[in-house]
């Protein structure tokens, strides 16, 4: 009893010492067990019939590879509303151990709306993951309040670190918040574009101002890979930068004819971003899509930082190269890679295809090309560096003997995703192939040519990751990789 006292007056010193509250969870309240298995191994979740249970969201702690955290909500129809449950699943997968948290445990009338928040945007420090967690609002009224809270994923302790942080917005939703490498949480409303931030290191909020609004189904605000600066397509058909403070600081008019989606691809070091487009609304530049075309543009323009044109790259109409794609970035150096082609429409009913392709590096600082060639085999390219874009499609390029090398090329009805990161020391890559219902994890060596590969005899989800470069985990399923 003496202990229990004393941790009751901790906490509440601790409350009115940071303005903060700190709860402590209870385990295992998400029926679940683990599963060994010959390439790893895989937790099994005791969903009962009725309940819409999955798993949301696979986050790997920065750093240590050794820490995974896995968002389960479950939805279940009562008499009086949805009962809409959050748990955290941690594992570590060397030690094959887990821990089990709840998060949120509430009765919503929107749970559409609820879980388009209820989610977790990353890690503030090392141990503490940052979710917004729905509640029953104080007055009992029928919508909910949303806390942005951290969850210790050793000790399972919640921390709330800014109540009410936002409100309720049903019937509406919200779009896809992001927190930036500062520790700042953005969240923004979807039809009337309202944005917030929340301080995650001392809980302050803001609204920020301005109108940040969506079409439905898509997004229409792209916040670099820093989180500083966001590009969004106005409804009067414009492009607006903003600050991370929502400050105004470039207006660009909206492209001549189709654009990729999203518009804009910004540089891994959010010091320049790329919007392709075509030159008028032919349909023969569309190669499918439904929600949003997917297009071969026929210009890319470049924008720094300030959202000032820095440089453009055009199709080669006179060559028979008729359009131009941005295949991606550098991770540095303000670099990246231009391909030219035509397309080839004689293939009746079918989407046309790129034929004729010409590489180039492209040095936007310099705003200068250089000649890429083929390289028969990956082994050609002495310093293979990955090219990064936003499908995560394997382009390598070896800068100084003008080399490129892409296993798409030799491979049909397949995707083919990097999964090592830019700078690793081996290129790891996955090949989902369609045909064979299989998937191959490659393990590349360039300092010594050496190939490494793992069959797996099924497809593994479009969200796997690299945990550890030991293991590659497809939601609750982990399998070792040589």
């Amino acid at each position: 009893m003496k202990l229990a006292a004393l941790t009751i007056a901790l906490v509440t010193a601790l409350t009115l010492i940071t303005g903060c509250s700190i709860e402590t969870n209870n385990e295992e309240k998400l029926p679940i067990y683990m599963v060994k298995n010959e390439d790893g191994f895989s937790f099994k979740l005791d969903i009962p019939e009725g309940v819409n249970g999955l798993v949301v969201q696979s986050l790997p702690a920065p750093h240590d590879g050794n820490i995974v955290a896995h968002l389960v909500r479950r939805i279940t129809d009562e008499p009086d509303g949805k009962r809409f449950q959050l748990d955290v699943i941690i594992v570590q997968p060397d030690k094959q151990r887990y821990k089990n948290y709840s998060v949120a445990d509430v009765i919503v009338k929107d749970d559409y709306s609820v879980d388009s928040i209820a989610r977790a945007y990353g890690f503030n420090s090392q141990d503490k993951l940052v979710l917004v967690r729905p509640k029953e609002r104080a007055d009992r009224k029928e919508s909910v309040q949303y806390d942005v809270i951290s969850l210790n994923v050793h000790t399972g302790k919640i921390k709330t670190i800014a109540a009410d942080a936002v409100p309720d917005v049903s019937p509406s939703f919200f779009a896809k918040g992001w927190m930036n490498q500062t520790g700042q949480l953005y969240l923004n409303s979807y039809s009337d574009g309202r944005l917030w931030s929340v301080d995650t290191g001392n809980g302050e909020v803001r609204s920020i101002k301005g109108e940040f609004n969506h079409e439905w189904p898509l997004y229409l605000l792209t916040p670099s890979p820093n989180g500083d600066l966001l590009w969004h397509e106005e409804k009067d058909d414009h492009f607006s930068m903003y600050g991370q403070d929502g400050k105004l600081l470039k207006v660009i008019p909206h492209t001549l004819g189709y654009h990729s989606y999203p518009a804009f691809e910004w540089s891994p070091d959010s010091r320049y971003s790329a919007l392709a487009f075509t030159l008028s609304d032919n349909p023969d530049n569309i190669l499918g899509g439904e929600d949003a075309y997917i297009i071969a543009p026929e210009m890319v323009a470049i924008y720094n930082q300030n959202g000032d044109f820095k440089w453009e790259v055009q199709a080669k109409p006179k060559e028979g190269l008729t359009n131009v794609d941005w295949n991606g970035w550098l991770s540095e150096e303000g670099e990246g890679v231009i391909s030219w082609y035509r397309l080839d429409h004689t293939e009746e009913g079918a989407a046309p295809r790129k034929t004729d392709l010409q590489y180039a590096l492209a040095d936007v600082a310099a705003g200068t090309l250089k000649d890429l060639h083929p390289a028969k085999r990956v082994e050609d390219l002495k310093s293979p560096v990955p090219v990064v874009n936003r499908i995560a499609q394997l382009l390598l390029i070896d800068r100084e003997a003008g080399l490129y090398w892409s296993p798409a090329a030799e491979q049909v009805n397949t995707s083919i995703k990097l999964l090592s990161k830019p700078g690793d020391p081996k290129l790891i890559w996955a090949t989902r192939d369609y045909t064979l219902g299989e998937t191959i994890i490659t393990r590349y060596n360039p300092a010594d040519h050496s190939t490494v590969t793992n069959v797996f005899k099924e497809l593994l989800g479009e969200e796997h990751q690299l945990i550890n470069d030991t293991m590659v985990a497809d939601n609750l399923n982990y399998r070792r990789i040589h």
